[in-house]
């Protein structure tokens, strides 16, 4: 894989994520769970973020973005889409260390991939931190504690 076409995976992922959770987002607040809601769009606002800063990475390399995204599921099941979350972030983490070696001779696209890797595994972090909340006080507690103004 090139530079050029994993720059390009990167930005697909995120903006098709980046919608993912927007529409979960909306979901949870329809139902709600404004505090919930409100992590998920800022989540949705920080991977549209990266996913722009990829492309404008990929201009300055000389490189022409696609307009793509990446179609990921619309889950309305909390858990579920917690777990779903989970599991993205557990393949995204290596899939991301392993590629550093491509950017080893650029160091601002390996900067912005490091960063990238730190926000993902903090993003992961919050979800098991979830997801075990969950199992500890059960959902119909969990779904309380996310209710929100």
């Amino acid at each position: 894989m090139t530079k050029t076409e994993f720059l390009k995976i990167l930005a697909k992922g995120w903006f098709g994520n980046s919608q993912q959770h927007s529409i979960h987002a909306q979901l949870l607040k329809a139902r709600g769970l404004n505090k919930l809601a409100d992590k998920i769009m800022a989540e949705s606002d920080e991977e549209w973020e990266e996913a722009k800063k990829v492309n404008a990475r990929l201009i300055e390399l000389g490189e022409t973005p696609a307009v793509e995204l990446q179609e990921y599921p619309i889950i309305a099941d909390i858990k579920e889409m917690l777990e779903y979350d989970c599991k993205e972030a557990v393949e995204a983490l290596p899939m991301m260390s392993k590629a550093l070696s491509l950017f080893d001779d650029d160091y601002v696209t390996r900067h912005m991939i490091e960063e990238f890797i730190i926000d993902e595994q903090d993003h992961l972090n919050w979800v098991k931190g979830h997801l075990c909340l969950i199992e500890q006080i059960g959902m119909e507690n969990y779904m309380i504690e996310m209710l929100g103004e």
